[in-house]
Order: structure tokens, then C-alpha cells, then sequence
């Protein structure tokens, strides 16, 4: 009742593969909106938003 396991290691790295590229894309889309300053405009939005909010 033993499995072998020797023929899902190849498919175990590229499982792996392909998540580590996955995650360099969303890195590199976060990275892309950073630097165009998305980010800025986002904190500034929730910021001009705040006074309304409180009160």
C-alpha cells in the first residue's frame, strides 16, 4: 500500500514555479503602481475623506 511519490515531484516544482511567477507579477503590477504614484493619490482620497467621516 506504499505510493510512489517520485513521478509528483516534478509536478510539486513546477507547482511552485508557478506561484513564485505569479507573485513576481503582483509585485511588479504593485511596484508599476507605486512608482506612477497611484498610491499617493489613493492615501489622499481616503485622507480628504476622513473629516466627512467623523463628523
Amino acid at each position: 500500500m506504499r505510493k510512489n511519490f517520485s513521478n509528483e515531484r516534478g509536478q510539486t516544482t513546477a507547482e511552485y514555479a508557478l506561484v513564485l511567477l505569479v507573485v513576481a507579477v503582483v509585485v511588479g503590477v504593485f511596484a508599476a503602481f507605486v512608482r506612477g504614484g497611484g498610491l499617493d493619490g489613493f492615501f489622499q482620497a481616503i485622507v480628504d475623506q476622513l473629516p466627512s467621516s467623523i463628523g
